[in-house]
């Protein structure tokens, strides 16, 4: 079966990569996915693989229903795009200005579109059932949980779910991997102060929301040092804080911005809980005011034990051992799959794509990202053939 697999994705590659530039070419943003998914239907309705769409708004299930009854095995794919304006050198730019395939979705699109069509030829020798997950705004709101909520997981019950995504640090051709916590619980913060302005020649008669939010911020770094436990990994990032606009005006009002990032939802409750009362020790010390928003965003990506055993396996089938990378350290960001792992066994994998057409292996968010689409073939075949292992073991 392996034979076969790697057969048909040489088959399939011209395909997925003339899918990956049309899709690189109207990238959309969030659950807004309206060009994206006829880009998909069409490419379904070509291969003849039934589906179901508008889910979670512009959210696609594909089925493949094999031979024979047996497991149902999920397979998943982002879709959507970031608001960053592209400045890199392929020859098939974004046409929608401010927006840009600049994570690797329109990778995995084509990339499980590639998969979808090796499965589809396969389908007589498999037993069970192959759903393909075409998913909006992993970017941010998320997808995942709203798809999850509208049932993608039943009928049929989903057995396990796999998914994947191009990583610039791993070489090609080669696939990362990881055991157990893989990539993070993200939450984002708005914190917006509320002071008294004024002529910045007297500021005795101001409240300075930037003096405070100054302070906040040198207080929230404290917060990781010395009241998180050195062997938890956790993150407390700052990264933006606007206030007035003038160089002599003392503003009313500074909003700051930032993240969190953590393994585990407990730890994440301590460092809010420590903010809010330096926050509330801050603004009461000064006269001022503030308001504290949190949004608690995607749970801890973490790879099931038995599902990661077994996939190792499979994919060294493959690719080779050679080319199977352990993760000896997770990853800081983050991923809305992790909701599937909530419901289901799942497993998450990182594909490389570090050769020498990549310029810089920190590339992802980049507006120069440029990678080399051939290595889409291995998406296609690692899917493939979790999905035949798992079906069929």
């Amino acid at each position: 079966m392996e034979e076969k697999i790697k057969k048909l994705s040489e088959k399939y590659l011209e395909r997925v990569m003339e899918l990956r530039r049309e899709l690189h070419q109207y990238p959309e943003l969030g659950f807004d996915l309206f060009k994206t998914a006829e880009i998909v239907k069409k490419e379904l309705d070509r291969i003849g693989i039934p589906y179901k769409s508008e889910i979670a708004k512009t959210g696609i299930v594909a089925t493949i229903k094999a031979n024979k009854p047996g497991k149902t095995v999920l397979l998943r794919a982002d879709m959507d795009a970031l608001p960053i304006t592209e400045e890199s050198r392929c020859t098939f730019k974004s046409t929608h200005d401010g927006k840009m395939h600049a994570c690797g979705h329109d990778g995995h699109t084509a990339g499980l579109l590639g998969a979808g069509m090796i499965l589809n030829e396969l389908k007589d020798e498999l037993s069970g059932t192959i759903k393909l997950l075409f998913q909006p705004a992993e970017e941010g709101p998320g997808g995942a949980k709203p798809m999850i909520d509208e049932g993608v997981l039943e009928n049929p019950k989903v057995d396990a779910a796999f998914g994947c995504h191009v990583w610039p640090s791993v070489k090609a051709g080669h696939i990362a991997i990881k055991d157990g916590d893989m990539m993070t619980h993200t939450t984002s913060f708005d914190v917006i102060f509320q002071g008294k302005g004024g002529h910045a020649s007297q500021p005795e008669k101001t409240v300075d929301p930037v003096i405070i939010a100054c302070q906040a911020v040198t207080n929230f770094q404290n917060v990781i040092s010395r009241n998180i436990s050195t062997l938890r990994p956790a993150v407390l990032s700052c990264c933006s804080i606007h206030a007035g606009d003038a160089h002599n005006i003392i503003p009313d009002k500074l909003v700051l911005k930032g993240t969190i990032r953590t393994f585990d939802e407990g730890i994440t409750d301590q460092i809010v809980d420590r903010m809010d009362e330096i926050l509330k020790g801050l603004t009461t010390a000064y006269g001022a005011s503030y308001e504290f928003l949190v949004d608690r965003m995607y749970p801890a990506l973490k790879n099931d034990h038995e599902l990661f055993v077994f996939s190792k396996n499979a994919l060294e089938k493959i690719l080779g051992k050679d080319c199977i990378e352990v993760m000896d350290d997770p990853v800081m960001g983050s991923e809305d799959f992790a909701y599937f792992g909530k419901q289901v066994p799942s497993f998450f994998f990182f594909v490389g794509i570090n050769d020498e057409q990549l310029e810089n292996e920190n590339m992802l968010h980049h507006p120069k990202l440029f990678w080399n689409e051939k290595n889409l073939i291995t998406n296609m075949k690692t899917l493939s053939q979790l999905a035949v292992e798992f079906l069929n073991k």
